[in-house]
């Protein structure tokens, strides 16, 4: 069961499809109603092919409580995808490190469930659409406060 004015923060490890990397990150919630809440993250992306991430969602999510402690939750919402390629030497030649930013939206859904009236564990799965599309995995254990 969530409430309105309940907030909670999350703590998730994950996967990101495109490269392939994992990632570590947080996500905040405050339930507007008692189904509807927004949950904006920020998520880490470890290094790969000298390419790093920090991505920034702001999803909505609504709750469909079920039985025995568990939700269900369609999202929806905005994703800003930050990569920095740290640069190299081929063959003598030097490629500069450089920025870049891609928006883009989610889709996606999630299955909580609650440990005790103030903490819970989380799966949320998402696709992001954007120049560089992605699937997105997190397991992730949060405190309600």
């Amino acid at each position: 069961q969530t409430d309105q004015g309940e907030k909670s923060i999350l703590l998730q490890a994950g996967y990101q499809s495109e490269p392939g990397r994992l990632m570590v990150g947080a996500e905040g919630r405050y339930n507007i109603t008692d189904n509807i809440r927004i949950a904006p993250d920020v998520m880490f992306l470890f290094p790969k092919n000298k390419t790093t991430g920090l991505d920034i969602n702001v999803n909505a999510h609504y709750v469909f409580p079920l039985e025995q402690g568990f939700n269900v939750f369609p999202l929806a919402g905005i994703a800003m995808l930050n990569n920095r390629y740290s640069g190299e030497t081929i063959n003598g030649v030097k490629f500069d490190s450089k920025g870049f930013t891609d928006w883009g939206f989610n889709l996606g859904g999630g299955l909580g469930y609650n440990l005790s009236n103030n903490s819970f564990l989380n799966l949320e799965m998402k696709y992001t659409f954007s120049d560089n599309d992605c699937f997105t995995v997190g397991f992730g254990y949060g405190f309600k406060f």
